[in-house]
């Protein structure tokens, strides 16, 4: 972000030296239904994609929040703060973040914005985990469609 041109470039009235204002135009920031904290949700631009009738605003749960109770997710080195997220559609990491509540991996993330609608899918049309012993994380997990929020030790990968 902070080496986009219009950001110096005194010629631009809008986001020279700017950066917040550049930021909150970008991207999305959500109030956390449990600690009432503000956190990243993704680009604005992925909203474009997101089904508003199945919008529930208890979801909307900063990453601190949602590994909470989950198991491994107290480093006593690191806390919280080296948690991965499995994307919420297959069994890769996720690299996306998205509506403030929904993890996505490159790959399920570039099907979404071509229009292969993962969360509008039913969950029998979602892929299957083939188990600790053939899943690409190598470690049990909940099941793909339910794998919300779900944080995985940065020692385990």
């Amino acid at each position: 972000m902070e080496n986009d041109a219009r950001l110096n470039d005194p010629n631009d009235p809008n986001y020279y030296q700017q950066p917040e204002k550049y930021a909150f135009d970008r991207f999305s920031y959500y109030e956390c239904y449990e600690c009432k904290g503000i956190y990243f949700g993704g680009k604005k631009e992925c909203e474009q994609n997101l089904d508003r009738d199945d919008y529930k605003i208890e979801e909307l749960v900063c990453p601190k929040c949602a590994a909470v109770g989950v198991e491994g997710a107290d480093c006593p080195t690191h806390g919280k703060d080296f948690i991965e997220f499995k994307c919420k559609f297959c069994c890769s990491i996720s690299a996306w973040f998205c509506w403030g509540t929904t993890h996505f991996c490159d790959d399920c993330h570039t099907r979404q914005n071509k229009g292969d609608y993962l969360n509008r899918k039913a969950k029998s049309e979602l892929p299957k985990c083939l188990g600790k012993g053939r899943c690409p994380l190598k470690i049990e997990h909940p099941p793909t469609e339910k794998s919300l929020l779900w944080a995985v030790l940065y020692a385990e990968i």
